[in-house]
């Protein structure tokens, strides 16, 4: 008995939510907002005169830009993309070195910047342990 009743009330609001929703979405389109009832020529004298001000922005940003060097999107990329993989290659190699050194016991000054907790957990982009800074 209580299922029906369960199943009647999900029934129900579902209606209800299909119908505001309907009823919203008709108002929406059927309705004109009060900002639309301006004269198409204001709007397009307006509008033109913002375009004749972007075009000039964009003339001067040109003639700035005229001498120097611009470079692809493409050479960018590549230029990104290599300088990432050649930071990764170096804080790989550095760790290994301080790696090497440590498990040779090679510190000679107990107080480095390198042996402190919070550099560890600062720097543990899945490279460092926090036990290695401790």
């Amino acid at each position: 008995m209580q299922k029906n009743h369960s199943s009647n009330q999900a029934l129900m609001f579902f209606i209800i939510y299909i119908a505001l929703l309907g009823s919203l979405i008709f108002a929406a389109v059927s309705f004109k907002p009060a900002f639309q009832q301006e004269q198409p020529s204001e709007i397009s004298s307006a509008f033109s005169k913002e375009l004749q001000i972007q075009k000039h922005n964009q003339e001067k940003k040109a003639a700035e830009n005229e001498g120097k060097w611009q470079p692809s999107n493409t050479f960018v990329i590549t230029a990104i993309a290599i300088g990432s993989c050649l930071d990764i290659i170096v804080v790989l190699l550095w760790a290994r070195h301080e790696n090497k050194k440590k498990q040779q016991g090679q510190f000679t000054n107990p107080n480095r910047l390198t042996n402190k907790k919070w550099f560890g957990n600062w720097f543990q982009w899945a490279l460092f342990c926090p036990r290695m800074a401790s």
